[in-house]
């Protein structure tokens, strides 16, 4: 083992629990999950804003998380449908979420903050 200094969000924990407050423990991409597996995923980027915004964020599970933050898995902001990119091509637990559509409630500016994600993710 080794001590190791991290950077922790402030307030990421208070974000998180207000997501599981307000949804349960389900993963926005694959319904109910134990509540240890899931993250508070931000839609747009905190590192800019330093910010966690009221319906900025969705309960994640932890790989889908790094694949949404990477762009690799998006959602069409109009039809709240997942969008999985090329390069999860075989890979069939991520493949089968193609289309689905999302398993929590999106309010209007949920939508707006996946509109700007998807479009970066297109870029």
């Amino acid at each position: 083992h080794r001590r190791a200094n991290v950077r922790v969000r402030i307030g990421q924990s208070t974000f998180r629990k207000s997501l599981l407050d307000e949804s349960g423990a389900v993963c926005a991409f694959t319904g109910r999950q134990p509540e240890e597996v899931l993250e508070a995923a931000h839609l747009y980027s905190f590192a800019a804003t330093g910010k966690h915004e009221v319906g900025g964020g969705m309960l994640m599970r932890r790989d889908l998380h790094r694949l949404f933050d990477r762009g690799l898995i998006s959602v069409d902001p109009d039809s709240l449908q997942i969008v999985v990119g090329s390069e999860l091509e075989g890979h069939r637990d991520y493949v089968c979420l193609r289309g689905q559509v999302l398993k929590c409630r999106v309010a209007a500016k949920t939508r707006d903050w996946l509109r700007a994600h998807r479009s970066q993710s297109e870029s």
